[in-house]
């Protein structure tokens, strides 16, 4: 059985090579383009990480990790963002994000810290 995946990312180019790159690995992928649509799928099924900008309209993704921790303090979070890297990540260590990609990345580091996360040897 795959692992599910959450993407909450409003840039349409980022979250569509996220979701195929993720896809082409095996995963399940759901996405969603606004934090607040992100939250209401996170209630609504079964995932096993969620990976989220921290810029996004309706519900930023600093306040999407921290209503998920405040649920499941031990469920996975990744945070991306080309944002003011220092503030963004003392604000989302703070909630208790699991990682933290700056963008742009290479998919071998996000693959990687999936990996680490669900403690796997390959993807």
């Amino acid at each position: 059985m795959s692992k599910k995946i959450l993407i909450a990312e409003d840039d349409d180019a980022m979250r569509s090579m996220l979701v195929d790159y993720l896809e082409t690995a095996g995963y399940d992928v759901t996405e969603s383009d606004n934090g607040e649509t992100a939250w209401e799928l996170w209630n609504r099924d079964i995932f096993d990480i969620l990976i989220s900008d921290i810029n996004m309209p309706r519900l930023n993704g600093v306040e999407l990790l921290r209503k998920v921790k405040e649920v499941n303090e031990t469920f996975p979070v990744i945070i991306i963002t080309g944002a003011a890297q220092e503030i963004a990540k003392a604000e989302t260590s703070r909630y208790g994000a699991d990682a933290f990609l700056i963008k742009p990345f290479k998919m071998k580091i996000l693959f990687d810290t999936i990996k680490e996360i669900f403690d796997v040897d390959e993807i």
